[in-house]
């Protein structure tokens, strides 16, 4: 019998959502979750705070980031869970996302401008917490508060879609840089949502850069796409992930709970950390050598 489910794949204000560390908890609460793993867009600020606060909610909470890379033209996400947060090379890294990030919604704001829809930058930043993550999705918002778009999807269909007046391009990490980076820092990498890319060529290219599992089961992916990636993970001995995909009220509607998987899943990716931790530990021990005597 199955202990508990999971939505390993959640956004707070750190990033795009509009719920607060607190308000994801209460809602995973609500919906009977054993755990709720915090994905935030090149960001593990909510971490912290989410794990203090988790005792309160007693649901658990599983450390997570969500990297943005490309290959071929195409945008792709990279999930990372369970990495030291504290790790110096991926703190570092994960400031110079955000620094890019910030940049890159200056030069959005200066394209909207010169299509008569004037934003102010602290609108924008008005939307997102303290050294966190700026994106899209928060120029949206802005853009819908100040009535210049009817929602979120007309700004993006309109003036900040990647065939608008207002795109800019991301700075990405390739995909083998984005599942190193996390490798690198103890965590374990998953591919996001790979049924939106529809191109399972591809896939196959970037689970072979070295991705270790695939997001399988996720809001927007179908059946047969659920099949289809079962097969890969099955094909490639890649672990099973899955998640809604919640931004809170930042999108059309709140996902949090929509798409649940099996608290084993999360169990199999902690029993490997710990294998991990134990073949470090046997390496770095010396071993023990007698006197002679």
């Amino acid at each position: 019998m199955e202990n508990g489910y999971a939505d390993l794949h959640v956004h707070t204000r750190a990033s795009d959502s509009t719920f607060s560390v607190e308000e994801v908890l209460d809602l995973a609460k609500s919906c009977g979750l054993k755990a709720v793993g915090i994905t935030d867009h090149d960001t593990v600020e909510a971490i912290e705070p989410a794990l203090a606060a988790s005792v309160n909610y007693g649901v658990e909470v599983i450390p997570g980031v969500e990297l943005s890379a490309e290959e071929n033209n195409y945008d792709i996400h990279i999930l990372g869970y369970f990495m030291d947060c504290k790790n110096p090379e991926f703190k570092q890294k994960l400031d110079e996302l955000r620094a890019s990030r910030l940049l890159r919604a200056k030069l959005i704001l200066e394209k909207l401008s010169a299509v008569n829809v004037n934003l102010k930058l602290e609108d924008v930043l008005a939307l997102t917490e303290a050294n966190t993550s700026v994106g899209r999705l928060h120029i949206a918002r802005a853009m819908k508060n100040a009535g210049f778009v009817n929602d979120i999807p007309d700004a993006f269909r309109r003036y900040i879609g990647q065939n608008g007046p207002a795109y800019v391009k991301k700075q990405f990490l390739s995909p083998k840089e984005a599942s190193t980076l996390i490798k690198n820092a103890g965590g374990i990498s998953v591919l996001a949502h790979p049924g939106v890319l529809n191109n399972y060529e591809l896939v196959e290219s970037v689970i072979k850069s070295g991705i270790m599992g695939i997001e399988v089961y996720h809001s927007e992916h179908s059946g047969s796409t659920v099949e289809k990636l079962k097969e890969l993970t099955a094909k490639y001995n890649l672990f099973v992930t899955g998640g809604s995909d919640d931004h809170g009220a930042g999108k059309s509607k709140i996902l949090l709970g929509s798409m649940l998987i099996p608290y084993s899943y999360v169990e199999k990716m902690k029993i490997y950390k710990e294998r991990e931790r134990e073949k470090t530990e046997k390496t770095e021990k010396p071993e023990k050598t007698g006197t002679g005597s």
